[in-house]
């Protein structure tokens, strides 16, 4: 079992104290642990086919249309499958779907009724509705939140690590090295970043990566000015200055006796950094700057609402969605304060 210090006890039993910040946490905890595991939950691939006498597992393995009675050696589209003579003359063979059995990019022209066309309002077989292209919304949505806290997560992890590295430097050394990194530091933060995501995206195209590393670029520069204010104030400490005198490397300094209280303003900071990031990346969709298609997005399905003004539920779910994350991220972001706060919170009536 891992054994916490009593600081660390006080604060977690703190978070908990506060319901709102608690289950918060657990609920976007939860959500994104089952958006991780949407190609099994939303997939227009069935999850088990049972074809004479042998059992397959197309969304874990790609099998040809030849496996299932067909001519081509491409993948096969299962659900014209199902309803094909060659699968259904023989009695005993079956497909299990997913509990939605749509892909998030699938054109779903053949579920629509005869005189619909897409965007489809929501109905029993597509809840939330579809998209311009007959795309189910609400499988989009969940593959968009898997999309957008990925992102998130692995740009606050890159922001906490580089900002951390530079503003230690910065913050320890002081002098010379201090005046020689801010300054590249401040020519860093004059690059208008729309216009670095338009340069990267034409050189090396767009894509996840690509995005990643153009925002992690740049957004690391406000976690190294509170890292670097830290260390400026602890540097100076008593615990410091013993070490020092007691002959205790810069390293040993640096990683056991500073970084640790260092750290406490920035862990304060991490959900509202998530936020940002969520934020961002539902902006450069929105404008068309963000993940390219047909990857989901909740800032692209807004800019479909967008363009078909009669269709509501394009702009309706995935803001929602969108506004329930930034809310609960901000509630866990309040609990987090809370709880590192060294005063207990006092409440007036």
């Amino acid at each position: 079992m891992i054994k916490l210090n009593p600081t660390t006890k006080r604060r977690l039993e703190k978070f908990k104290k506060n319901k709102r910040a608690y289950y918060s946490l657990l609920i976007i905890f939860t959500a994104y642990i089952i958006s991780l595991f949407a190609p099994i939950l939303a997939n227009e691939k069935p999850l088990l086919v049972y074809y004479r006498g042998n059992y397959y597992f197309p969304i874990f393995k790609f099998y040809p249309e030849k496996t299932f009675g067909g001519k081509e050696e491409t993948l096969p589209n299962y659900k014209r499958l199902l309803r094909s003579n060659e699968f259904s003359k023989e009695s005993g063979n079956y497909m299990i779907f997913p509990l939605i059995p749509y892909g998030y990019n699938e054109s779903n022209l053949e579920s629509l009724e005869e005189d619909e066309f897409p965007p489809s309002k929501p109905s029993l077989k597509h809840l939330l509705g579809t998209d311009d292209r007959g795309r189910d919304v609400l499988t989009r949505i969940l593959y968009g939140f898997r999309i957008s806290m990925s992102f998130s997560l692995i740009l606050v992890f890159i922001e906490v690590i580089i900002g951390t590295i530079i503003g230690g430097i910065q913050g320890y050394f002081s002098g010379v090295v201090d005046l020689s990194i801010q300054r590249i530091i401040e020519i860093l933060s004059s690059i208008p970043f729309l216009f670095m995501i338009l340069i990267m995206g034409s050189f090396f195209g767009r894509s996840f990566g690509v995005l990643l590393f153009t925002y992690a670029a740049f957004s690391w520069i406000g976690i190294s000015y509170y890292i670097r204010g830290e260390f400026y104030k602890l540097r100076k400490a008593q615990f410091v200055e013993a070490a020092k005198a007691f002959g205790v490397s810069n390293k040993k300094i640096i990683f056991r006796h500073i970084l640790p209280n260092a750290l406490t303003p920035i862990v304060t900071f991490l959900p509202f950094m998530l936020i940002g990031s969520i934020s961002v990346l539902s902006a450069l969709d929105f404008l068309g700057y963000g993940i390219p298609a047909p990857n989901p997005s909740w800032g692209e399905m807004i800019g479909q609402g967008r363009e078909h003004l009669s269709a509501w539920w394009l702009i309706t779910f995935p803001s929602i969605a969108l506004f329930l994350v930034i809310q609960l991220t901000s509630f866990i972001g309040e609990g987090l304060r809370d709880a590192f706060d060294s005063k207990d919170r006092i409440t007036f009536r």
